[in-house]
């Protein structure tokens, strides 16, 4: 089974929730051990291996795995919602995991 080797972030500094991605970025490379990347605006990568709307248009931020046999995956594409419909880090770690776990079995 392939091996993450990389953390890939394509994001927009004026986005909203930029930090919060950062460090959703930070936490989960140390965890994991491996490298991680921040591409700001890269909606080519996007478009080749990201999440799309219905005309095939990505949006940001996502957060992508590089494996070691050179795919490209989709971990998070959207930031979960609390009770309070504000964005939290403990869930969408949680839902990065469960992703990754899926992706490695």
């Amino acid at each position: 089974m392939a091996k993450i080797t990389k953390l890939i972030l394509v994001t927009a500094k004026d986005h909203p929730h930029h930090k919060l991605w950062l460090k959703l970025l930070d936490q989960l490379a140390e965890e994991l051990k491996v490298e991680k990347e921040t591409r700001i605006e890269d909606y080519l990568l996007l478009t080749e291996h990201g999440d799309t709307d219905e005309l095939g248009m990505p949006w940001l931020p996502q957060l992508l795995a590089e494996f070691d046999n050179g795919e490209i995956k989709v971990v998070l594409s959207r930031l979960p919602l609390n009770d309070s419909l504000q964005p939290d880090l403990g869930l969408a770690l949680e839902a990065a995991k469960k992703r990754i776990t899926e992706l490695t079995s």
